[in-house]
């Protein structure tokens, strides 16, 4: 029995085992299954995409991602392949964000370009990265026959060390998507010529282009014209012109079309160039006088239409043009002279000396295209005055005969603007009067040309918008205040101002440089632009730019403008320009303690460009403006290999560099041509904070950063600036978007640093009511900013 139980036993356990060993089995199974651990936590390198235009220079972020892990490395081997028939790498710059990031890892990077089509990136860092961190980008330009859509950036082969053995890590592909270009709409000006003929005689009339910015494949206008004094003979122009004239009506239609279908169109250029020639017969009743050849409503497009290769409509101007019937020239007569009294004189030997007569003489000057200053369009009379003072005056009436001669000539040279260059070799004028009858400004005005009135003592420059719409002779008096005496007096004047007294810091820090200038006007509230003569050439670069204007305006007000440092009347002698609406007398003066605020300028054009992107460059001269900077020594110590291409700048830079707000990278290039990141703007606006507070508030701020705004920003999980970033975010100076975004790689815009540095060194906005940019708007985010940055 006993033997029956032990077998029994021995059946039952033989039967659990295999019951335990057949559970371990099937969960051996299971396990074998499931993912393993490793897997789900291995590294990667990320490389971003982005997008640009043919021509574009893009950079492509790549990043490490430790999934989670807990691994670390030292030391990287990264190869990238891309298609070298989209993309080309930036010479000398393939690899960017070098020198910020070495700020916070302590990093060396090498690269190999030597294959087409690859780019392989050693980097060794000081610390191991354990945690996700942005790495550097792949600076790539776009070429300009790249075809539209995506072009893939892969990790070819890629390594990190961890102490000896490379662990071998894959990549998340990244790309550059190829945008459309959009071709901007053309752009043209068309004119008709002016001519003149006698009754019965033959004229021929251009019909020019100028300013075209784009090809023409196809144009049409309709033209009215007197039939009374002018007929249509023909019509010439390229092949495949037509054209219809209708003498009854004075009516005529001209069209044309590219023949080999946008293969042989009217080029692009800023110069003159024909479009078709009017054969006109001045009829033989014609009396004298001028006969208008104008386009017809030429707002509507069966009017007036000019399209480009791609059939697409232009934007387009009209300007019409006339032709004169002049009758026989007829002598003129000699005026008498003034001088003369008619009494004679009964003795040449006078016991009493009369007092000499006023005297004048006629010195004949040219009148000249802006774009050649030897080449003659017109010219006109300058009546000198000798008082019995011995005071010569100057007077130059520019007339009608004499705008239009020049007009004409100007269009054909491609020009539009005509210089008056008035001599005054001997420095013996005491005034001159320069007078532009109504019928010239008109003409002025009608045909956008610029007038440039230039003296040794002053320049105005006249815009077409400026001279529309006056209907009386505009004069302007000029006066130099030439003598010491007069001098003197100005400049105690304008010593006991309040205006310069509240800028400058110590009276002894107020000069008056060169010679006060009076210019009186009938012409008021139109826009002149001003350049007046900075004599003084032992002034250093730092002086000009301290240089300011100040205006005592002839209804009681002043104000102290900061103008522009220029070539005075196109000569190697220093001008500063400005612009007024208010006239009377102007004074350069330098403060070299200035308290003024005003630290960056806009255009001659009379824009700002708020939405321009600032260049490494321009920041610096911002920087060195604004901000205290290193020793003049120090500075002169610092030199990139990059330096001539921003020579403008030198001085800037190198202070920047000095006082530790920017760097160049690891190959001795400062990149003045760059566009400022967002990201790197952080990191600037971090340094100089370092440099206003104390060690240990930089660090309790820090801490306060890190802690209060970790999650404001969404884009910056992997950025190397993300610490500098939070920094400046708890400072108050940067924010994020709506969207709670940062946008560490977009452009820092002009508007956008003045903002900046507005908040940095606690300049209020100036919200006064008249914008000193036509571009910026009352209602422009950044108007106060900009007003305040730009003005004293």
């Amino acid at each position: 029995m006993s033997h029956h139980n032990s077998s029994l036993f021995s059946a039952k356990s033989k039967q659990s085992m295999k019951a335990i060993l057949a559970a371990l089995l099937m969960v051996s199974m299971i396990f074998s299954w499931l993912p393993q651990a490793h897997a789900s936590v291995d590294p990667v390198i990320h490389i971003g995409e982005v997008s640009g235009k043919p021509g574009d220079i893009v950079e492509v972020p790549v990043s490490y991602d430790s999934k989670g892990s807990e691994f670390s490395f030292y030391h990287s081997k990264l190869s990238f392949a891309y298609d070298s028939a989209v993309l080309e790498l930036v010479e000398g710059d393939e690899v960017v964000n070098r020198q910020a990031y070495e700020n916070y890892q302590g990093v060396s990077l090498t690269e190999d370009t030597s294959a087409p089509g690859y780019i392989s990136v050693i980097m060794t860092t000081q610390n191991f990265i354990q945690e996700s961190a942005a790495l550097y980008s792949l600076h790539f330009k776009i070429k300009e026959n790249a075809t539209t859509g995506p072009s893939s950036v892969t990790l070819h082969t890629g390594a990190l060390v961890v102490e000896y053995d490379p662990f071998q890590v894959t990549g998340e592909n990244g790309q550059v998507t190829v945008l459309a270009d959009e071709k901007p709409v053309g752009y043209g000006v068309v004119y008709i010529g002016s001519e003149e003929g006698k009754a019965g005689e033959q004229v021929t009339l251009t019909v020019d282009t100028a300013v075209l910015s784009q090809p023409i494949g196809s144009y049409g206008v309709r033209l009215k014209f007197n039939p009374a004094a002018l007929q249509v003979t023909d019509v010439t122009g390229s092949p495949g012109i037509r054209h219809h004239a209708n003498n009854e009506t004075g009516s005529l239609i001209v069209g044309w079309s590219d023949e080999n279908g946008g293969l042989s169109p009217i080029p692009a250029s800023e110069n003159y160039q024909t479009l078709f020639n009017i054969e006109f017969k001045i009829t033989s009743s014609a009396v004298a006088g001028v006969y208008p050849v104008q386009f017809v409503n030429e707002t509507l497009l069966e009017n007036f239409t000019v399209t480009d290769t791609d059939g697409i409509e232009m934007m387009k101007q009209a300007v019409s043009g006339d032709i004169t019937v002049v009758g026989e020239p007829t002598t003129p007569t000699t005026p008498s002279n003034p001088g003369s009294s008619g009494s004679g004189s009964s003795s040449g030997s006078s016991s009493t000396p009369s007092t000499p007569a006023s005297t004048s003489e006629k010195i004949t000057v040219n009148v000249t295209n802006e774009r050649n200053a030897t080449a003659v369009v017109s010219a006109t009379t300058i009546e000198r005055t000798t008082g019995a003072d011995g005071r010569k005056k100057d007077e130059v009436n520019l007339t009608a005969e004499q705008t239009s001669r020049a007009i004409a000539s100007l269009k054909k040279a491609g020009s539009n603007i005509a210089r008056i260059l008035i001599p005054d070799e001997k420095d013996e004028v005491s005034e001159l009067n320069v007078k532009l009858p109504a019928k010239s400004a008109s003409l002025m005005a009608d045909e956008k040309m610029n007038l440039y009135i230039e003296t040794d003592n002053a320049s105005l420059q006249l815009s077409p918008n400026t001279l529309q719409g006056l209907d009386s002779e505009v004069y302007f008096h000029l006066v130099p205040i030439k003598d010491a005496a007069g001098r003197e007096v100005v400049e105690q004047r304008i010593h006991k101002d309040p205006l310069i007294v509240k800028q400058s810091t110590n009276t002894a820090d107020f000069r008056l440089v060169g010679r006060p200038m009076t210019i009186e006007t009938n012409m008021s509230s139109r826009p002149v632009t001003v350049v007046l003569p900075i004599r003084d050439m032992n002034l250093t670069q730092k002086e000009l730019d301290k240089l300011q204007v100040f205006i005592e305006h002839s209804d009681g007000t002043k104000e102290l403008v900061k103008g522009k440092i220029v070539k005075f009347n196109g000569t190697d002698q220093p001008g500063i320009e400005f612009e007024v609406t208010k006239f009377s007398t102007f004074s350069i003066v330098l403060m070299s303690g200035s308290n003024t605020s005003a630290y960056i300028q806009g255009y001659a054009d009379g824009t700002f460009r708020p939405n321009q992107a600032v260049q490494r460059a321009e920041m610096a001269a911002l920087l060195s403006r604004i901000l205290p900077s290193g020793s003049d020594e120090a500075a002169l110590n610092t030199s990139y290999r990059d330096m001539p291409v921003a020579e403008w700048a030198r001085e800037a830079i190198t202070k920047a560099t000095a006082a530790g707000y920017m760097r160049g990278n690891a190959a001795g290039d400062f990149m003045p041509g760059r566009s400022i990141t967002r990201a790197e703007m952080a990191v600037i606006i971090e340094r100089i904070l370092k440099t206003q507070e104390s060690a240990a508030d930089v660090d309790a701020e820090a801490t306060t950063a890190t802690t209060a705004v970790p999650n404001e920003a969404a884009d910056l999980t992997q950025q190397w600036a993300r610490e500098a970033v939070q920094r400046v975010l708890a400072a108050g100076i940067m924010s994020v978007s709506q969207d709670g975004a940062f946008r560490p790689n977009d452009a820092v815009t002009r508007a956008e640093a003045v903002t900046l540095l507005n908040r940095l060194v606690h300049i209020e906005p100036d919200l006064s009511s008249t914008s000193k940019w036509k571009d910026v708007s009352i209602g422009h985010w950044a108007y106060g900013a900009i007003q305040a940055a730009s003005q004293n």
